[in-house]
């Protein structure tokens, strides 16, 4: 038999083997998942919800409910403008690229090498010989190197890159997700520091024209000056809360630019004279908690990450077992001395060709790759606890959010009776007052009563719209489902392009790999 054919022979034996793979194969670990989501009944101190367990919510655009014109500019500015959002998509680009890198560990390494070199080293025989020193030396060679993948080391390499660029996909659109609610609740508070300063300044004003009545009286000796004291010092104290107000306001404002990929000011050049018209969604779709294993996003993304650890443990099994490598190089060699005539390098009989088989079995550190082994299982073990962890938290917090609903909802329901009989109290008490039946300190409590409470209503409306929020992002809307190749905006894939070469690989097109994805967890 020659070396060929038992070269050909041992690659066809290396190729029936290599269908083992050592370490367990990933199975999606069971999560605990109640049957229904608990929804808040109607009682005296809570409103019932008028939610749906048997729909989804919208899987994308969730912020139309609101009817808020300037909010779906400000998240469809932040979803093309945000860096941080952007800084995600890159990252999947480059997991793209890293996956590339681990499917070539299966192929050949394969090169191509050539040599000249020309050498005088006289000595004494052919200077006795009076002959020529001179030697040239000439190759070239095609050589491989071919690592038989019998364990299935390579292909879990694959594997778990494949599962970290999954994961690195679903990290994109949870940054998404968590973007859109991050907008949605700068602006609320936005609106809800406006509402707040607003409040304050229609009290301040009714508290001056007390102040103005008190020393009316005070200068006709209808009263003493105790009730002008009191009075202006109840203006003072409503006065100094407005610039804690403001300073509150700005800071939401910058945050907000911030969030849209501008500068500080942006927001306050562009959007400060816009009104706000946030309403409440009219129902609620909650669907089954179920749905959260494929609605939301983080929780996919820790999924994924945990079948990259699981490929991680045959990575390291593999290095128990025997690896097998064939290597070999086929090409020319010219070598002339005494300066004769050189013949052709590609000559057939200047060929010089080789092949060889080798193999490796660890026998002394067999123990440190068995607790390398245990380490990848420990850190997969964790991962797994980490999505059953994530799951339970998920779930948790769609009931967090339903009993915000709920109960915000009452609570302003309650205060705007308070406020009615606040304002109503108010003026009763001015009236009296200014007729002389009571003296200031009555005025003071109602009016402290009705921005008390005023302000009160304008915070509860504000988390109940936070509810709402907190209640969409927590069941995964703002994304479909499908995991696709995220856009770069075009001016930052010309400067990546002008740096690198990145071929195709930064446009906007849907991969199989993360398509076929998508629909395995439908």
């Amino acid at each position: 038999m020659n070396r060929f054919s038992l070269s050909s022979l041992i690659v066809g034996a290396c190729l029936t083997l290599s269908g083992c793979m050592v370490g367990p194969d990933y199975v999606r670990p069971a999560t605990k998942l109640q049957d229904q989501f608990s929804q808040p009944k109607q009682t005296e101190f809570t409103e019932a919800l008028d939610a749906n367990n048997t729909q989804r919510i919208n899987p994308v655009a969730w912020w139309a409910s609101f009817k808020d014109p300037t909010l779906n500019r400000l998240l469809a500015r932040a979803a093309s403008d945000n860096l941080t959002l952007q800084r995600a998509a890159v990252r999947v680009a480059q997991a793209r690229s890293q996956f590339g890198v681990t499917e070539a560990t299966l192929l050949p390494t394969v090169a191509l090498s050539g040599t000249g070199a020309r050498n005088d080293q006289p000595n004494a025989l052919t200077q006795y010989l009076n002959t020529s020193s001179i030697s040239n030396t000439r190759n070239l060679f095609v050589q491989a190197n071919w690592e038989i993948d019998f364990w299935g080391k390579y292909r879990r390499g694959i594997e778990s890159s494949l599962g970290s660029y999954i994961s690195v996909a679903a990290a994109f659109y949870s940054a998404d997700v968590s973007l859109a609610s991050d907008v949605a609740n700068t602006y609320i508070n936005i609106r809800n520091y406006e509402s707040l300063i607003e409040v304050a300044k229609t009290n301040l004003a009714l508290q001056a024209e007390s102040l103005r009545i008190a020393g009316s009286r005070y200068k006709n000796g209808s009263t003493s000056l105790l009730d002008l004291s009191q009075a202006e010092s109840q203006y003072e104290q409503t006065k100094s809360q407005i610039p804690g107000l403001i300073a509150s306001l700005k800071m939401y404002q910058y945050a907000m630019s911030i969030l849209l990929g501008e500068s500080p000011d942006y927001y306050e050049q562009n959007f400060e004279s816009t009104k706000g018209a946030l309403a409440a969604p009219a129902a609620l779709q909650v669907g089954i908690p179920k749905d959260l294993l494929r609605r939301r996003p983080d929780v996919l993304q820790a999924e994924y990450a945990a079948a990259a650890q699981s490929a991680l443990i045959g990575v390291n099994a593999a290095a128990l077992y025997p690896s097998f490598t064939l290597s070999g190089f086929f090409g020319f060699q010219s070598v002339t001395t005494n300066n004769t005539t050189q013949s052709s390098l590609f000559s057939w009989d200047n060929r010089n060709t080789s092949i060889a088989g080798s193999f490796m079995f660890p026998l002394f550190y067999r123990g440190a790759i068995t607790d390398q082994i245990r380490v990848q299982d420990a850190v997969f073990q964790q991962s797994v606890l980490t999505y059953q962890n994530l799951v339970l938290q998920a779930q948790k917090e769609v009931q967090d959010s339903l009993v915000t609903i709920s109960t915000t909802r009452s609570a302003a329901q309650d205060l705007k009776k308070s406020v009615i009989a606040a304002e109503q109290a108010a003026k009763l008490a001015l009236d009296r007052y200014k007729a002389g039946q009571v003296d200031y300190n009555t005025v003071i409590i109602a009016q402290q009563q009705l921005l008390l409470v005023q302000s009160s209503l304008v915070q509860t409306s504000t988390n109940n719209l936070l509810g709402y929020v907190s209640a969409f992002k927590s069941l995964g809307g703002g994304w479909s489902g499908d995991l696709l190749t995220p856009s770069l905006p075009d001016p930052m894939v010309a400067e990546m392009k002008q740096r690198t070469d990145w071929g195709n690989a930064l446009s906007h097109q849907p991969d199989p790999r993360l398509v076929q994805s998508s629909e395995t967890i439908q």
